[in-house]
């Protein structure tokens, strides 16, 4: 584990199909990937879309992934890079 520059937060990198490395909360989530359109990265680095699974949704197939760490860190905006 590693520690968030912005916020002291504990936080997991994960390197992705493509080789870049994603931080991302340490704790995974149940996602539903046939609805919604939020990001996650599973822990084979593939970033699918979906939501967040409720509680009746949770079964067998439904994927566990990461949520991209700068859509919880309180200061994410001051790594943002700005655009030309």
């Amino acid at each position: 584990m590693s520690i968030c520059k912005g916020c002291g937060a504990q936080i997991k990198w994960i390197r992705t199909i493509g080789g870049k490395k994603m931080p991302v909360d340490p704790e995974a989530v149940f996602v539903t990937a046939r609805e919604g359109s939020e990001r996650f990265v599973t822990d084979e680095g593939a970033v699918i879309s979906g939501r967040l699974a409720r509680l009746g949704e949770i079964g067998g197939r439904t994927p566990l992934a990461y949520v991209p760490y700068w859509k919880t860190c309180p200061n994410a905006a001051d790594f943002r890079q700005k655009r030309k």
